[in-house]
């Protein structure tokens, strides 16, 4: 299929796939630093080499349709803790290779 190898090939010249799991770690870090009380009630006993990161999806997502004129990239990337998945990390990038935004949600 043209789109599949046309979106492995927007991973591969942007480095989409490694920028995405350190922008998972910038996000955590942030969020442990700015909200140290929800964070350890989110993550009792703390210890990050429990800390599993899995890219779950790629996506091309056309939005404003039928325009067309506001389309990206989406990484969801699957975040386990210990002996479960806790959250979902969403980084969705323009098509010229910027992050448009970002997101941790908690499951």
């Amino acid at each position: 299929m043209e789109i599949i190898e046309w979106i492995k090939n927007w991973v591969r010249d942007n480095n989409a796939d490694e920028r995405s799991i350190r922008g998972f770690w910038n996000y955590f870090n942030s969020y442990r630093e700015e909200y140290p009380d929800i964070f350890n009630t989110d993550f009792p006993d703390y210890q990050s080499e429990y800390i599993e990161t899995f890219i779950d999806k790629v996506s091309f997502s056309i939005t404003n349709w039928p325009l067309e004129d506001y389309n990206h990239i989406v990484f969801d990337i699957r975040i386990h803790y210990k002996d479960r998945y806790i959250a979902t990390y969403k980084i969705v990038y323009n098509l010229d290779g910027s992050v448009e935004d970002d997101s941790l949600k908690f499951d």
